[in-house]
């Protein structure tokens, strides 16, 4: 399949951008060859310039990366940076979206300590937060939470005096570790 050129994206679009890079899709796309979200996505975000489907995959990440970062990318980003960048794939395991009591933790990382990550993006918001933090240390000593820097200063003063981690996800797309190091 052959498509175009990303164009930039409208806060209107988010909802379609949001499932875009979910296993639904993907499977609906390569297995069935349905007309998925990624098929409107291309539609709606791509001229008519040729390009393989390796590079509108690329292309629609990068434009996410600039201007809209779900939780996927969050996701993506703790992967890349935490277990490939500084862990290692033969003694670290990764996993997502794991029930505990009333709550899913976003990520865990295991290595020697289980740290469970809750991803608060730009695009949430903090209601369940406190009680998604009590589950999770019902089950591990370690809990972080991630976020962007725009929302730094109020997960700060949620967290304040606790003993979870707080790191952002930086413009840059890096990860910058401004509360408990230990872990």
């Amino acid at each position: 399949m052959v498509v175009g050129k990303v164009f930039l994206m409208s806060a209107n679009n988010n909802l379609l951008l949001n499932r875009i890079f979910t296993k639904s899709t993907f499977t609906d796309w390569i297995k069935n060859h349905k007309d998925s979200d990624l098929n409107e996505s291309i539609r709606k975000y791509l001229s008519n310039s040729p390009i393989l489907n390796k590079d509108v995959i690329s292309q629609i990440y990068k434009t996410m990366l600039k201007s809209h970062r779900n939780e996927y990318i969050y996701k993506n980003t703790l992967l890349n940076k935490l277990l490939l960048g500084r862990h290692s794939i033969k003694s670290t395991i990764a996993l997502t979206e794991i029930p505990i009591e009333k709550s899913k933790a976003d990520f865990i990382l295991i290595n020697g300590k289980a740290v469970v990550y809750e991803i608060k993006t730009e695009l949430d918001n903090f209601d369940r937060l406190i009680g998604q933090l009590k589950d999770y240390y019902k089950a591990f000593d370690y809990v972080c939470v991630i976020t962007s820097e725009s929302n730094y200063k109020n997960v700060l003063t949620l967290l304040q005096n606790t003993d979870v981690g707080l790191c952002t996800l930086t413009r840059r797309n890096t990860i910058s570790t401004k509360k408990r190091t230990d872990f």
